[in-house]
């Protein structure tokens, strides 16, 4: 299980880690400079901020050891934000992320937890590194960066509602057709290593032909997870769910809407 989920299901990580922070309830995603969160945006910007649930071992316990994947291509902790971010990356712009029926746009103001200082937009670019990365290692196998290629660019918005519900869109471009199937083939599998049940994250997958449809529980609420790799580029959008609410028909229908490469 990756050390994200070790240290307690930090929901759709940093994708979708600054929405629900700003955004009353928790989400994905999900989202850093470093990850929903599918988040996690993910996990996937939109963003929630999810605190850990781990236990705190009494006196008489002591604390797990989380064993850290080997990788020789690490990431640098990422440097704080200094200004706006971008509103576009690359070729790609609020054009690029479909907005789910029943759910609006909205512009985040960011700050250094979340990774970014918001642009007065719904979107905003990001670091490919770190949003790679972050949405990545939401699953439940172990991942390093020697696992994936980096994408060239990737932009992430931000969704709610009127309940105050958290969502997050990530678009992730890379140089070719290869490098997306690659990451997405990594994706898809750390999505279902989270089926078996048995552990923070529980994941039921929807069978699509349209693409990717999860139902996520964290413990600290549900999500609904859509995705697809469409040409040189993969786009994940990921959104509270409770009761996980949202139908098949319906994350078809927002499939649908993911603009092509």
């Amino acid at each position: 299980m990756s050390r994200r989920l070790q240290a307690g299901a930090q929901t759709i990580g940093l994708l979708v880690l600054a929405a629900c922070s700003t955004a009353s309830p928790t989400p994905a995603p999900a989202s850093t400079g470093s990850s929903p969160a599918v988040p996690a945006t993910p996990t996937a910007g939109a963003s929630p901020t999810v605190r850990s649930t781990a236990a705190t071992p009494t006196p008489r316990e002591s604390a797990p050891t989380v064993v850290e994947p080997t990788t020789t291509n690490t990431l640098p902790p990422p440097p704080r934000p200094s200004r706006p971010a971008p509103s576009t990356a690359g070729e790609l712009s609020a054009t690029s992320l479909p907005v789910p029926a029943g759910w609006k746009t909205i512009a985040r103001p960011g700050g250094a937890e979340d990774g970014y200082q918001g642009n007065g937009t719904w979107v905003h670019g990001r670091d490919p590194r770190y949003a790679a990365h972050d949405v990545i290692t939401l699953g439940c196998a172990d991942v390093t960066r020697d696992d994936y290629p980096d994408p060239r660019a990737a932009l992430e918005g931000s969704y709610t509602k009127k309940q105050g519900d958290a969502g997050i869109g990530l678009v992730l471009q890379f140089d070719s057709v290869e490098k997306a199937s690659a990451y997405w083939r990594v994706y898809r599998d750390q999505v279902s290593a989270c089926t078996a049940g048995d552990g923070p994250v529980s994941v039921r997958l929807v069978k699509s032909d349209a693409g990717l449809i999860d139902q996520r529980t964290y413990p600290d609420g549900d999500w609904t997870e859509v995705g697809q790799r469409a040409g040189a580029r993969v786009t994940l959008i990921i959104l509270t769910d409770p009761g996980h609410r949202i139908t098949k028909a319906q994350s078809e229908s927002l499939l649908r809407q993911i603009p092509a490469d």
